[in-house]
C-alpha cells in the first residue's frame, strides 16, 4: 500500500507550513502565535523561518506544484487561519484534492514507488470542489453580507427578485457558475436571500453571464435589479458605462440574452445593461463586473443615489 497521502506528509504539508510561517511573520507576527495557529511548537517556526521562502517552492515544485498556484494558496491559507483553523483546513484540503485529480503528484509517486506505473486512482476520483470553486462561493458571501447590511437597497429590488451569478475562470456550463437558489427578495425592509450561494443555481443568469464571456472574458459577475428611470439616471450620474438592448418586438428570454451580448459586441467596456422588458418580461437592469463584490458595490452606489 503507497497511498499518495504520504506525500502529503512528508513533503506538501511541511513545505507548506514553512511558507505559510513565513507569511506570517512577514506581517510583524510572533512566533508563540504562529506556532499557536499551525499547531505546531514554537522550536519548530523557529526552524521554518530559519530557510527563505524558495527552499520550500523549489521543494513543492519538485513534486509537480505549480508555483503560481502554491503563492496563491498560501496567501489564501495565511488570511483564513486568523479567522479559524477550520476555514484554513477547507481551503488547504481543497487544493490537496485538486492537485491529486489533476494527475500533477502522479509522476513523483511513481518515482518513489515504480510498481505504481499503472495507477491511476487519483484520477478516477468523484470531483471535488476547487480552491476556486472555493473563492466564488465565499466572494458572494461577502457580497451577500454587504447586500444584507443595506435596508435601503430593497428599493431596486425588482418583482422577479435579485440574483448574482458568478462563473469560473473558464466556465463551460450552467453547473461553473455559482448563484442564490431562491433568489434575493425584500423581507421586512431588508435584502434577505432565500438560501446560502451553491454552483448551477440560477439558470437564466448563468446563460446571461456565459454569452456574455464569450464577448467579454474579463467579465466573471452579474446581477439583476429593478429597471425605472430614476435606475438609469443614477447610473448615468455615477458616469457608468451603460447601453440598452435593441430586440425590437421580440420578448423572450433567448431574445435578451442575445440582445445583451450583443451590446458588449457594440460598446466593449459596460457596467450596465438596461433592458426594456416586453410582453410578460419585467424590465431589467443588468450590472456585469468581475466579481460579486464588484456587482453589489456598483448595485450599491446606484440604490444610493436612487434614495437620496
Amino acid at each position: 500500500m503507497f497511498p499518495p497521502c504520504e506525500i502529503m506528509i512528508r513533503e506538501f504539508l511541511p513545505a507548506m507550513r514553512g511558507l505559510v510561517a513565513l507569511e506570517l511573520r512577514k506581517g510583524g507576527m510572533s512566533q508563540s502565535r504562529i506556532a499557536a495557529l499551525l499547531g505546531i511548537t514554537q522550536a519548530a517556526v523557529s526552524l521554518y523561518l530559519s530557510k527563505d521562502a524558495n527552499y520550500y517552492k523549489k521543494r513543492l515544485q519538485s513534486i509537480g506544484i505549480p508555483l503560481d498556484e502554491v503563492d496563491n494558496l498560501v496567501k489564501l491559507i495565511s488570511n483564513d487561519i486568523l479567522e479559524g483553523a477550520v476555514k484554513a483546513n477547507e481551503i488547504f484540503y481543497a487544493f490537496w484534492k485538486e492537485i491529486l485529480s489533476k494527475g500533477l503528484l502522479c509522476k513523483y509517486h511513481r518515482n518513489m514507488y515504480p510498481s505504481l506505473s499503472e495507477c491511476h486512482v487519483c484520477l478516477k476520483a468523484p470531483t471535488y470542489p476547487s480552491v476556486e470553486h472555493i473563492e466564488v462561493l465565499r466572494d458572494l458571501e461577502h457580497a451577500l453580507y454587504m447586500l444584507e447590511g443595506s435596508s435601503y437597497f430593497v428599493k431596486l429590488i425588482p418583482e422577479v427578485a435579485v440574483n448574482i451569478a458568478v462563473s469560473l475562470k473558464d466556465a463551460r456550463s450552467e453547473t461553473d457558475v455559482a448563484a442564490i437558489p431562491g433568489r434575493i427578495i425584500a423581507l421586512k425592509d431588508r435584502p434577505k436571500p432565500m438560501s446560502r450561494p451553491e454552483f448551477g443555481a440560477s439558470k437564466h443568469m448563468a446563460r446571461v453571464l456565459l454569452r456574455v464571456r464569450t464577448v467579454k472574458n474579463e467579465v466573471r459577475a452579474v446581477m439583476n435589479i429593478k429597471c425605472d428611470e430614476g435606475v438609469e439616471l443614477a447610473a448615468k450620474k455615477l458616469g457608468m458605462n451603460v447601453a440598452y438592448t435593441e430586440k425590437g418586438d421580440v420578448s423572450d428570454e433567448e431574445a435578451v440574452i442575445d440582445a445583451v451580448t450583443a451590446a458588449f459586441k457594440k460598446y466593449g467596456e459596460l457596467d450596465i445593461v438596461f433592458d426594456k422588458g416586453g410582453v410578460g418580461l419585467e424590465p431589467m437592469t443588468y450590472v456585469f463586473g468581475k466579481s460579486a463584490t464588484d456587482v453589489v458595490r456598483k448595485a450599491l452606489r446606484i440604490a444610493r443615489s436612487y434614495i437620496g
